[in-house]
């Protein structure tokens, strides 16, 4: 590991109905796997599954990243439930545009948003393309 790349931490709670993830550094091969285990036993506290992943504090996210985050889109999906991005920025953004996974994922600016959005699904959703 250089003193460039940055370990991944995932942070887990609940916030009503809601499964919060925040991860922090580098969401590459090496953390891929913890994510996709991590994250999928925390779904189980929730049904159906709303989950809110915030990948503000993420400074690289490779293909092993995006292949979990289809994969956790999926088993969310599959029950019933919501799974919502936010934060994305700088090269995790671009990435998702060159890949046209922004189309495929719904994301939101910030955690907060994406939280009360599925507090209420009731509500429409402030964002338009």
């Amino acid at each position: 590991m250089t003193s460039e790349q940055q370990t991944l931490s995932i942070s887990l709670g609940l916030q009503g109905p809601c499964v919060i993830a925040r991860l922090t550094g580098d969401f590459d091969f090496s953390s891929a796997a913890e994510v996709r285990d991590r994250v999928t036993k925390a779904l189980d506290l929730t049904q159906p599954p709303l989950l809110v992943l915030d990948m503000q504090a993420v400074s690289v996210c490779d293909s092993s990243g995006l292949s979990v985050l289809v994969y956790l889109h999926k088993a969310v999906t599959a029950s019933g439930g919501r799974l919502l991005l936010s934060g994305l920025n700088g090269r995790c953004k671009h990435l998702f545009a060159i890949t046209a996974l922004d189309k495929f994922f719904d994301i939101r600016p910030t955690a907060e948003l994406a939280i009360a959005e599925l507090h209420d699904p009731g509500l429409p959703s402030p964002f338009t393309d």
